[in-house]
């Protein structure tokens, strides 16, 4: 996807986040990655894809998530979620090379409860966002 196509898909200005923010995806096995960039519409998030976790995901259009911050109290279940963008980033020389995936994703029909819950962590990490890179 050309990047500017992906900034213009977005609906609201994301905010960046420092890694302290924990996504768990529905797989057997679960899958647990750290997300970077929330919106209240959508958000985006990395995770190492050793063994088959990638396999899990397959070709998997919808995801149901669980959100959860360290040490923060916050925690939000059974989030339901489009998958938008589905890439392996490059490691630049890194020993050894570990395979990193960044999957975005559009929330899909959030309950009220849910996006109270959402809008208030993006606007919890307002003053230290940045404009994010497209995805």
């Amino acid at each position: 996807m050309d990047p500017s196509t992906a900034a213009n898909r977005r609906k609201e200005e994301r905010t960046v986040f420092d890694n302290q923010v924990y996504v768990v995806i529905d797989t057997q096995p679960e899958i647990v990655g750290q997300m970077i960039e929330i919106s209240a519409t959508g958000m985006a998030f990395t995770f190492v894809d050793m063994g088959d976790a990638g396999q899990r995901l397959g070709g998997r259009e919808r995801l149901c998530l669980d959100l959860f911050a360290a040490g923060q109290g916050y925690y939000l279940r059974r989030v339901s979620a489009r998958v938008v963008s589905n890439i392996t980033l490059c490691t630049d020389g890194g020993l050894p090379s570990l395979p990193i995936r960044r999957i975005g994703v559009a929330f899909d029909k959030p309950s009220l409860t849910q996006q109270i819950q959402i809008n208030a962590l993006s606007r919890s990490r307002k003053a230290t966002s940045r404009p994010s890179p497209p995805s």
